[in-house]
This record gives C-alpha cells, structure tokens and sequence, in this order.
C-alpha cells in the first residue's frame, strides 16, 4: 500500500494538499476516496457480523453446531471480530 499520509513533528497527520480538493459543499480527492474505502469496509464488517449471528444461531437451533459449515461461519465471525477490534485500537471503529 502507498501511503498518502505523513506524521509530522508533534505527531500530526499530513497530506500533499493534491489529495484532497474543494469542492461546493465539502471536499474530494484520493485521500477523502480512501477515507471512504475504509469507511464502507467497516460498515461491511459489522453488517457480515449481524448476518453471521444469525446463520450460527439457524445452524445451532437445527443441532448442527457440529458441521464444517457452522465452524466455517465461525471462523469468519471471528476473523472479522478480530479486524473489527484492530480498527477500534487505532479509533478506526467510528465510535
């Protein structure tokens, strides 16, 4: 990944000003696009959550809390938990 940004002294974030462009009523650019990327990934991940929840619970009520299927699920819940708790370390978690 190229990285747009850069930590100056003090520690603040800096981007080229070619990133970001005004527009009417806000702004637009590479670096605002990527904003948004990680914005939609994060939106994604915890909609996959709701969803897994739910297929889990369908397979557990139907006593398949053994199958390949359920811990197929299972291993994804909890990759993306695992994502999901890396962005809210970095205060990515939009909370």
């Amino acid at each position: 990944m190229e990285r747009m940004t850069k930590r100056l002294e003090g520690d603040f974030p800096w981007v080229d000003e070619g990133a970001v462009q005004a527009v009417e009523g806000g702004y637009t650019g590479p670096a605002v696009e990527k904003l948004a990327k990680l914005e939609e990934l994060c939106e994604m991940l915890a909609a996959q959550q709701v969803q897994l929840s739910g297929e889990l619970e369908t397979l557990r009520r139907a006593g398949k809390a053994k199958s390949h299927k359920f811990n197929e699920l299972l291993g994804k819940k909890l990759t993306n938990s695992y994502f999901l708790g890396l962005l809210k370390v970095y205060g990515l978690d939009g909370e």
